[in-house]
């Protein structure tokens, strides 16, 4: 559940919208350092830090954008540009060979695990499917914006981006740890 940490400025950037797109960038980006720094205090390396790092880039390059340009049109985008930003990190750390999910997922599993072929896959595996859904609802939130459609639409295909993918992380590790005890036991029995 240590993913849930790095959507908080995302969160942030919600709640503060009402105040206007440069406060709510502001305050994403102060919550976002906050953090980071605090990631940083308790020792996770880069690999851990992946998701903190890109957010706290996205809302330092988001800020400045909202208080240089005040009538810029990208406020009206925020969503699907926030989107594919997590979109290209998710990709990049991929690309890289670092799926962001594995360092988080290090935070809460054993060091003698990190190697093993079963958690590196589902890793690998949960960091594409984080992957695919903010690809998808860029462009899904892309629409909403072309089409000038209410914010139900927006609030929908944004939290459906990350819940979805949310509970598979939740849910798949568990799978994956349940076939591999029945292999165990199925391997003691023969």
């Amino acid at each position: 559940m240590q993913f849930i940490k790095g959507f908080l400025p995302w969160v942030a950037f919600a709640g503060l919208s009402a105040f206007g797109w440069q406060w709510a960038s502001l305050g994403a980006l102060v919550v976002s350092t906050l953090v980071l720094v605090k990631g940083v205090i308790d020792g996770y390396k880069a690999d851990a830090l992946v998701l903190e790092c890109g957010n706290t880039l996205f809302f330092a390059l988001w800020t400045l954008l909202a208080f240089v340009d005040t009538s810029s049109p990208a406020e009206h985008l925020d969503g699907p540009v926030s989107m594919a930003w997590l979109a290209a990190t998710a990709w990049g750390s991929i690309v890289f060979g670092r799926p962001f999910t594995t360092g988080l997922a290090k935070r809460d599993v054993p060091p003698e695990m990190w190697n093993d072929p079963g958690f590196i896959r589902t890793n690998l595996i949960l960091t594409r499917i984080w992957a695919a859904a903010f690809s998808i609802s860029t462009l899904t939130l892309g629409m909403v914006v072309v089409a000038d459609l209410n914010v139900a639409f927006r609030v929908f295909f944004q939290a459906t981006g990350l819940l979805v993918p949310a509970i598979v992380t939740v849910q798949y590790p568990k799978r994956v740890q349940a076939r591999m005890n029945a292999a165990v036991v199925q391997g003691v029995r023969s």
